[in-house]
């Protein structure tokens, strides 16, 4: 399964490499949950991460976790992370 995670993000060029970096980082601490990459969408949000998992318990751990310890480059600057919205990209098979 896969999952669109959009959000907001303002600030400079480095600052959003070193957040991807630090999300990319904190989605290696999951098994079966990779960060695919983070990309510019064509809608409303700045941003979309889009992830990769196997079981959706899995995916609910990695946000769950993410919002228990808020990712570094936040946290280390007083901020939350962005708000965001989430869609689920699920394969037929699985549903069956």
């Amino acid at each position: 399964m896969y999952a669109i995670v959009y959000f907001n993000f303002s600030g400079s060029k480095e600052e959003f490499e070193e957040a991807k970096k630090t999300m990319m980082q904190a989605s290696k601490k999951f098994d079966n949950v990779e960060l695919m990459d983070i990309l510019k969408p064509s809608s409303e949000w700045n941003y979309a991460a889009l992830l990769k998992f196997k079981e959706f318990k899995s995916f609910l751990k990695f946000t769950k976790k993410i919002r228990e310890e808020p990712i570094t480059f936040f946290s280390k600057r007083g901020l939350e992370a962005p708000p965001r919205k989430l869609e689920l990209l699920v394969d037929l098979e699985y549903l069956e």
